[in-house]
């Protein structure tokens, strides 16, 4: 289950008791959109979520808050070497024996 909530109607009120429709012609969308997104009736895109952010001087994690409950169908695991060893010649040899062994991150991602 995914729900999507956000902060749109008390950053408004921190603004200068900012409108509705004030908001909507700085983000560039009707003033009824911003009403559906802060009611939770509709999900803007990313576009509008960051000019959002950006009007109330913070964060998009400030402005909207995603949860995911469920179990994801598979992971996918993506790993970074850190650190690039060259290969190992003769000419180098003596330097790739002190070079640190290659880290590496594993990072987690969702596959939707």
């Amino acid at each position: 289950m995914e729900h999507l909530s956000n902060k749109i109607r008390e950053l408004r009120f921190k603004n200068g008791e900012m409108t509705q429709k004030e908001l909507a012609t700085l983000i560039g969308v009707s003033r009824q959109t911003i009403n559906a997104i802060e009611n939770n009736r509709y999900a803007p895109s990313i576009k509008i979520v960051i000019r959002m952010a950006d009007v109330f001087h913070t964060s998009v994690e400030s402005v909207f808050n995603y949860e995911y409950e469920g179990q994801p169908e598979r992971m996918i695991i993506t790993i970074k070497l850190q650190d690039k060893v060259p290969a190992i010649t003769r000419r180098n040899e003596d330097r790739a024996a002190s070079l640190p062994a290659p880290s590496a991150v594993v990072t987690r991602h969702r596959n939707r």
